[in-house]
């Protein structure tokens, strides 16, 4: 009886977990991206972070500006930890103030 309450409460707590992780899309702005390979490192520095995925790129209106929609699931990353992937390859990067919502 222990183990199929046991089992039981897993199941609802895996459950319960995955109801509140959302499908989340953040647009990240990106500057000092000087060349093509600028881009790719960028891209590359995203797509390593779990869940995250570009859907994507526009360049800004000043030269080496450009801004990244980006979907990710929350339950596995964050945009903090978005954002420290690109910055942790040196290009400044922010969270665009109407995304995050």
């Amino acid at each position: 009886m222990k183990h199929i309450l046991l089992s039981s409460a897993l199941a609802i707590a895996a459950f319960t977990s995955a109801a509140f992780a959302e499908e989340r899309t953040v647009e990240i702005a990106v500057s000092e991206l000087t060349c093509p390979s600028c881009s790719f490192i960028v891209a590359s520095s995203m797509r390593g972070v779990p869940s995250v995925s570009i859907e994507e790129f526009v360049e800004g209106p000043e030269a080496g500006h450009g801004v990244y929609s980006v979907t990710f699931d929350d339950a596995e990353t964050s945009v903090e930890n978005i954002i420290d992937a690109v910055t942790d390859n040196g290009y400044p990067a922010s969270a665009l103030p109407d995304s995050e919502s």
